[in-house]
Order: structure tokens, then C-alpha cells, then sequence
């Protein structure tokens, strides 16, 4: 992660409840808001021990209502302190060769 990273993830966090809240309130307008690539994952940084975990593929709703799930519950747990974010995926492009990578 770069300098800014712990800025940036803050800032989607912030969003994220937000955008929870459009996607329940209206599921195809959120579509629109959300930027075109292969899927999305859900990121959680622990940054005291410097786990990091991604759960995912989802669509961009779906992925919304798990990381707003996993930041309840771990809210709930005493672990405000854990970061949780939603990221774009892209799936490898498959080589040359003919052989095909690992995609989920």
C-alpha cells in the first residue's frame, strides 16, 4: 500500500455506509454508480496485526450489503479499529499460449 492508502480506504468506508443504504433503498440505480469492471471484493486490513483478507467475487450491490455485514459485525466484536473496503476485481487475461489462468 502506498502512503495514502489508509486515507483513501477511510474514505470508502465512510461512503460505503451510504451507498449500503442506496442499493436497499433502490438496487438497478445503484448500477449506475458503480464503475465497470469484472466484479468486486471485499478487503478487511487489520492494521495492528497486518492481516488482510478478501471475500468476494460479488456484483456491486452484493458486495456493498457483505462489507456493510462484516463491518457490523465487527463493530459488534470491539474491532473498530479494522478496516473493511470494497474493491474492483479484473480477471487475468487469459495468454497467448492458450493455457488459462486461475479466475474465480
Amino acid at each position: 500500500m502506498d502512503d495514502h492508502a489508509p486515507d483513501r480506504l477511510h474514505d470508502t468506508l465512510s461512503s460505503v455506509h451510504d451507498l449500503v443504504a442506496e442499493v436497499l433503498a433502490d438496487q438497478e440505480a445503484i448500477e449506475d454508480r458503480l464503475d465497470a469492471c469484472d466484479a468486486y471484493v471485499v478487503l478487511v486490513a487489520d492494521p495492528a496485526t497486518g492481516a488482510l483478507d478478501s471475500y468476494g467475487p460479488f456484483d456491486g450491490p452484493h458486495a456493498l450489503i457483505d462489507a456493510e455485514r462484516r463491518r457490523r459485525d465487527l463493530d459488534e466484536g470491539d474491532l473498530g479499529d479494522v478496516n473493511v473496503a470494497v474493491v474492483r476485481h479484473h480477471l487475468p487475461m487469459a495468454p497467448r499460449s492458450g493455457r488459462h489462468a486461475i479466475a474465480s
